[in-house]
């Protein structure tokens, strides 16, 4: 119990010190600077999504579907089943 209170203790001071050095670096002292940078940012993303749809000839849309609908749940999927296994390996090797 002691070790996950630290840990969460941990987490949360690393948290509140990536928010104030986000705070610093890029000035964010209101939601509407901080909505200005991740309008920006998304709008790079984008541009980034139609150059490559682009060059690649699938264009914005099937590129969007194709990395967001297919590859990213694929992953997640994929993760979580090497996350399952190790945890099944680290058990058995403990008994």
């Amino acid at each position: 119990m002691k070790k996950g209170l630290i840990y969460l203790l941990i987490l949360l001071a690393l948290a509140v010190t990536a928010c104030l050095a986000l705070y610093l670096i890029f000035g964010w002292g209101s939601v509407a600077e901080f909505q200005k940078d991740i309008d920006r940012l998304f709008w790079a993303c984008v541009r980034l999504l139609q150059i490559w749809g682009d060059w690649t000839g699938l264009g914005y849309n099937l590129l969007n579907i194709i990395i967001f609908i297919i590859l990213q749940p694929l992953l997640i999927l994929l993760f979580f089943i090497l996350w399952r296994i190790e945890v099944f390996r680290r058990k058995k090797l403990e008994r």
